[in-house]
């Protein structure tokens, strides 16, 4: 059963607003203050081997106690300290923001990445029938990890618009001039009764394991997935080819349930008794 779309836009303000959990300015400081005091703090040789023990004994326990999952290790090229969190407020929706300290130069980087807007916050509670932000954080964080991998195919392939596929719905949006991923909008794909071209990309996904919150919350194995399914379509056809639309611009096409919604209201109140 769906939501009325202002009440979840209204019940989307609110949460975003309101979370004193996810602030993002605070959230940000908090979590780089914890590692600039323990870089201060530590009085041995600062090479390689002691380095990587302080953030693995002191610093990554630390930033556990938030409800973060740091990573302490190689990624990719790079070593040190490595974190995913994410940010919330009623301008910028929620955000996932990366942090990262290499070893043995110490650079300390902080920065925005892929973003789920109010708008797409407010469908997405919509489509599932709920009335809080909570209520939807297991869809949300699933787009978050998918984002990882669709961001890098996007690019690959040169989208202008990008879909994010979750288990129960598909998030839409564009790649912002930084590349990364601006989740706009939220919607099932046929749900309102009239065709979308997002169909079959949703489609195509639709194997997508139901993840538990465990899977998600550590990521790897849904990110694993999502490379592997998307490597095995590729083998067939681009996505680019299977869907070229994937090179227009997006463009706001309206929903239908708005206007049905409209009109109940509109209904109820011709219906009222003066």
């Amino acid at each position: 059963m769906y939501v009325d779309p202002r009440v979840a836009h209204g019940r989307a303000r609110f949460d975003l607003s309101g979370s004193p959990r996810l602030v993002a300015d605070e959230r940000r400081w908090e979590i780089s203050d914890i590692v600039t005091r323990g870089l201060d703090d530590f009085a041995g040789v600062r090479n390689r081997r002691n380095l990587m023990r302080l953030l693995e004994r002191q610093i990554a326990p630390k930033l556990a106690r938030l409800g973060l999952e740091p990573y302490v290790g190689a990624l990719g090229h790079a070593e040190g300290l490595f974190v995913n969190f994410s940010t919330m407020s009623a301008e910028h929706g929620l955000r996932e923001f990366q942090l990262q300290l290499t070893v043995p130069d110490l650079v300390l980087r902080s920065f925005a990445s892929n973003a789920i807007r109010p708008h797409a916050v407010a469908r997405c509670m919509q489509r599932n029938g709920v009335m809080s932000l909570a209520e939807i954080e297991h869809e949300t964080r699933i787009a978050f990890v998918a984002a990882r991998v669709m961001r890098s195919l996007a690019l690959a392939e040169g989208w202008q618009q990008i879909g994010v596929p979750t288990p129960h719905g598909l998030f839409v949006g564009t790649l912002t001039e930084a590349h990364d991923v601006a989740m706009n909008t939220y919607f099932r794909p046929g749900d309102n009764d009239r065709p979308s071209r997002w169909s079959g990309f949703s489609a195509v996904f639709s194997t997508m394991p139901d993840w538990r919150p465990g899977q998600v919350r550590h990521g790897g194995e849904l990110l694993q997935w999502m490379v592997n399914h998307i490597v095995a379509l590729q083998e067939s056809a681009p996505f680019v080819e299977r869907f070229p639309f994937l090179r227009e611009p997006l463009r706001d096409a309206g929903d239908p349930l708005d206007a049905a919604w409209s009109g109940a209201r509109a209904g109820l109140q011709h219906g009222s008794p003066s």
